[in-house]
């Protein structure tokens, strides 16, 4: 059977070669979102605790959950892309996904946010926490199955 250009040893070291390209540009990434992370805490600190209010605590807080989930990316989906696996695990995917919507449920301003924006923000994570949900069952359920074999 003729070999398909997936499965060629060529193709896996130019997989290999955009997984590691991938992890070089996201831990740049997390390095400059990082130190924007600072910048914000260090413009809070420098206006005095007695100004710091929401919108201080939105900006630092979403920098240190944007490094958060760059690292969570980094750490859960990449290794299994380089991990000779043929696809990514969707639940990884998935995960990262739920921790970018939770950010967004903790910086949202439910005051000035439009009630459809947050409905449709509330059937995202519904929608993100099912499919986790069944993508988690069916692998409990193979693990199982190949527990018996």
């Amino acid at each position: 059977m003729k070999r398909l250009l997936f499965g060629t040893k060529g193709y896996q070291w130019f997989e290999l070669l955009m997984v590691a390209a991938l992890t070089l540009m996201v831990s740049i990434s997390v390095v400059m979102t990082m130190v924007h992370a600072g910048f914000e805490l260090f413009n809070v600190l420098s206006g005095g605790l007695h100004n710091f209010g929401h919108d201080q605590f939105v900006a630092v807080f979403g920098a240190f959950m944007t490094v958060l989930i760059a690292l969570e990316f980094n750490h859960t989906v990449l290794p299994e892309i380089s991990s000779g696996t043929p696809i990514v695990k969707v639940r990884a995917v998935i995960l990262v996904a739920l921790l970018a919507l939770a950010r967004k449920l903790v910086l949202v301003d439910y005051h000035k946010e439009d009630y459809t924006a947050l409905i449709g923000l509330a059937v995202l994570v519904v929608a993100a926490t099912f499919a986790y949900w069944v993508v988690r069952k069916d692998e409990i359920e193979s693990s199982k199955d190949s527990a018996k074999k």
